[in-house]
C-alpha cells in the first residue's frame, strides 16, 4: 500500500505539542502485536508522533530517536517497541533483509516510517496514517486500517482521539523536529 486511503479519519496540528498530544491519546489504544505504518514526506511530523504515541503508552518521548541512520531502533520494556525508518532502503526488496519476525513481533509494538518501502511485507493487520503538510507548522493526519485489528484501532481511535485545538494566534509556531536527511 503506497498510499493508505483515509477512511473517514483525519486530524489537523499546528504545533509540536498538538501533534505529541495527538500521538499520546493514540498510544493508549495501542497494544503488543500493534502496527503502525506511517506513510510522508520529510518533516511531516512522523517521528514527532511516535513520540507522543510513546507518551500514551507510558514511555519517555525524548528516548524516542528517529533511526534515519541505524535503521531501527528497539526500545526495551513494557511494552517493547521497534522503530522503523525505512527512508534509506530502495523498496521491499531491501527492507526483506531486516528481521520481519523481530519487527513484527506479536510481544512488540511496531512503528514503522517510510512505510511505502515495505510495500507486500507490511502484515494484513496494521494502522496506516499519511502525514501531510497544510502549511510551514500545520500538518494533516489521514488513518485507515487494514485487518479485522487495524479496523477495530481505526474505529477506537475515531471515539477517544479529540481533534487538537487551533492554536493561538498570539502562540509561538513550532516546526517538527524531523531531523534532515541527506
Amino acid at each position: 500500500m503506497a498510499n493508505p486511503k483515509s477512511t473517514g479519519l483525519e486530524w489537523t496540528s499546528g504545533s509540536v505539542d498538538q501533534t505529541h498530544a495527538l500521538g499520546e491519546q493514540m498510544g493508549r489504544v495501542l497494544r503488543v502485536g500493534d502496527v503502525v505504518a506511517m506513510y510522508g514526506e520529510l518533516g511531516s511530523g512522523k517521528t514527532t508522533l511516535i513520540q507522543g504515541m510513546a507518551r500514551g503508552l507510558g514511555r519517555d518521548p525524548q528516548a524516542i530517536k528517529s533511526p534515519t541512520f541505524v535503521l531501527m531502533r528497539e526500545y526495551p520494556g513494557e511494552p517493547a517497541i521497534v522503530h522503523i525508518d525505512g527512508y534509506r532502503l530502495e523498496g521491499a526488496s531491501a527492507a526483506a533483509w531486516l528481521d520481519l519476525d523481530l519487527i513484527f513481533s506479536p510481544h512488540k509494538i511496531t512503528f514503522i516510517e517510510w512505510a511505502e518501502r515495505f510495500t507486500g511485507l507490511l502484515p494484513a493487520d496494521h494502522l496506516a496514517i499519511q502525514l501531510m503538510h497544510v502549511s510551514a507548522n500545520r500538518r494533516k493526519f489521514q488513518l485507515s486500517g487494514t485487518g479485522d485489528r487495524g479496523r477495530d484501532l481505526a474505529t477506537q481511535l475515531r471515539s477517544v482521539v479529540a481533534a487538537p485545538q487551533e492554536p493561538c494566534a498570539t502562540a509561538p509556531e513550532e516546526a517538527t523536529p524531523d531531523a534532515p536527511r541527506a
